[in-house]
């Protein structure tokens, strides 16, 4: 069991994170979304448009079962995927979960500068910021789960070592 899950809403800095962290272990990165799309041969907002949410998510879960392989890998999964299923409770027996909770206001900002983010396409500023308030409220439960809760915005050497250290805790972790 020697995989990291890094959780969080749409733009928390999973994927930057992720690899970031990856690189400091040593270890792989795998975005799930990528996965997803490389697997589907579309991208998630094509999926989402085209086929809908509920495929999206059997698509997601799917994915997510292949990364329980994997050996010394950083997955970032989709900002949903704690919620959809039992997802949770199979990345909690696989993995260390780690939550992101980057603030709304620094997640706002980021997505107003990235395309490509289904949940968020033709949104207002204030359209964006209800939504996250949203996900937020409905995703909280599952985030909350995670073995580790990162309450900064982006990752420092004070993450790097808080992780390090429970994995040398937990041998079965590294």
């Amino acid at each position: 069991m020697n995989k990291i899950y890094l959780l969080g809403l749409p733009g928390a800095g999973k994927s930057t994170t992720g690899k970031w962290l990856a690189s400091k272990l040593g270890w792989g990165f795998v975005d799930l979304d990528e996965l997803i799309e490389k697997k589907a041969g579309k991208s998630v907002s094509d999926i989402f448009q085209n086929d809908g949410e509920n495929a999206f998510r059997k698509m997601e879960s799917e994915a997510l079962t292949e990364t329980f392989a994997l050996s010394h890998f950083v997955i970032g999964c989709g900002g949903g995927t704690p919620a959809f299923e039992d997802n949770m409770e199979r990345m909690s027996r696989h993995g260390l979960t780690v939550f992101l909770n980057t603030e709304i206001e620094e997640i706002e900002n980021r997505l107003r500068e990235q395309t490509g983010r289904p949940l968020f396409e033709d949104e207002s500023k204030e359209g964006i910021r209800r939504k996250l308030e949203k996900l937020a409220e409905n995703r909280r439960p599952y985030y909350s789960r995670a073995k580790i809760i990162w309450n900064k915005n982006k990752p420092e050497e004070s993450f790097y070592t808080s992780i390090s250290r429970l994995m040398s805790l937990y041998p079965s972790l590294s």
